[in-house]
């Protein structure tokens, strides 16, 4: 284990390959993205994380500052060219009470007319479903140019 993992973060778990997570969609050993099991809004729900644990926003180094935007606003685009998303929106979970992972985490949520966001979906998305999500996303981050 790295310096850089905490140890039970569910996030560094899935990254280092220790438990079963949301399959990766990109993962450039600095940022990763995966697909979310929880899909709010139905399919293409992603999370964008620094591949190093860090708990919040105030404890990301400087310098990740704006890769890290950068990272999220090529992952909204992603979403909505790979999901067929009219829009997106973009979540900063930053330590706040009700936080459900102590990782900061970008949540990049699809949004499609009439979806009823904000709701939360007690069923998780089925593993398959979000393996095909998952390559589906990685391929448009691969077309991105933003």
């Amino acid at each position: 284990m790295s310096d850089s993992e905490v140890p039970g973060c569910p996030y560094c778990d899935a990254l280092e390959g220790r438990c079963r997570s949301e399959p990766l969609a990109f993962d450039d050993g600095r940022f990763a993205v995966f697909m979310g099991r929880y899909q709010p809004t139905g399919p293409g729900y992603a999370l964008v994380v620094p591949r190093r644990h860090v708990q919040d926003l105030h404890s990301l180094p400087d310098q990740d500052c704006g890769p890290m935007l950068q990272m999220v606003r090529r992952t909204s685009a992603a979403v909505r060219q790979a999901f067929d998303a009219s829009g997106t929106t973009v979540i900063l979970n930053n330590g706040s009470p009700g936080q459900s992972v102590p990782h900061l985490h970008f949540p990049v949520v699809p949004r499609r007319p009439g979806d009823g966001y904000p709701r939360r979906s007690d069923v998780p998305e089925r593993e398959d479903a979000l393996i095909r999500q998952a390559l589906a996303l990685e391929a448009a981050l691969g077309e991105s140019d933003v």
